[in-house]
């Protein structure tokens, strides 16, 4: 800008003979005009670098949009499973301490578990669960064929048919024909085999971490517990040593304790 205003000074001091000498010779009178031109196409350039076209704008957004598609359902699933976990993990610690709890009052435990494949202690197992769901607040109990009021899982076949897998192929896992469900007030239900043509169905018992909600699958947040017992020097415990099912993609009780 500078040497526009000192061209243009320099213009204005000369006289007319100077002026009639450039008319003859208009290249040196034409320095002045040039820069301003340079400068105006100089700024022009500029503003044309600095902005983006539609077509580059529109691009762009579809490049953002399918990375978005692409990761975010990832994301959310595993959000989602921490979730989950941190729920069972929490549904686990209160249902053993409930054990622990009408242990200690009853002296001893109840002849309800499992010691094994087939060692199975059932003479006492429906004053357990009767004892175990008075420390409960049960809101709603629904009967095993009642599915407007409880949730449809899937079956050992389908869960396997689709990638899944089992502990014990012996396990039937039959939730469906003899569970009675029962909704607590933490929003978890607790899945309770009582039934006298299947007794040693009673030493097992399902656990869904939120009720109703989803994704009701195996392995996500419905889990097949068993009442356990190492030795009769031990206090029962809940596992799925002897049976135990998840969905592809699910995990075991062992999997999820050690995360």
């Amino acid at each position: 800008m500078k040497e526009i205003l000192r061209f243009a000074q320099n213009d204005m001091k000369k006289s007319p003979c100077h002026l009639e000498r450039e008319r003859k010779n208009p290249k040196k009178s034409q320095g002045v005009f040039q820069l301003i031109s340079n400068c105006r196409n100089s700024k022009t350039d500029l503003q044309k670098k600095a902005a983006f076209t539609m077509a580059e704008v529109l691009i762009t957004l579809g490049i953002i949009g399918i990375v978005a598609a692409m990761t975010l359902p990832a994301l959310i699933n595993k959000s989602q499973q921490k979730i989950l976990v941190q729920q069972f993990k929490k549904m686990y610690t209160n249902i053993q301490n409930t054990i622990n709890l009408i242990q200690a009052e009853n002296g001893a435990p109840f002849e309800c578990y499992n010691t094994g494949f087939g060692g199975y202690h059932l003479t006492e197992c429906e004053v357990f669960w009767d004892k175990f769901l008075s420390k409960y607040q049960v809101l709603q109990t629904c009967e095993n064929f009642d599915y407007d009021c409880r949730p449809r899982y899937k079956t050992k076949s389908q869960v396997l048919a689709e990638g899944g897998e089992i502990l014990n192929d012996a396990c039937s896992m039959d939730i469906d024909s003899y569970g009675v469900f029962n909704y607590l007030s933490d929003g978890s239900m607790l899945i309770i085999q009582r039934n006298a043509d299947v007794a040693h169905h009673s030493v097992f018992f399902a656990v869904d971490v939120n009720g109703a909600k989803g994704p009701n699958k195996w392995g996500y947040d419905l889990f097949y517990i068993t009442l356990n017992r190492e030795s009769m020097k031990t206090d029962v415990i809940v596992a799925n040593e002897v049976c135990g099912m998840k969905e592809k993609g699910g995990m075991y009780i062992n999997e999820i304790l050690l995360k």
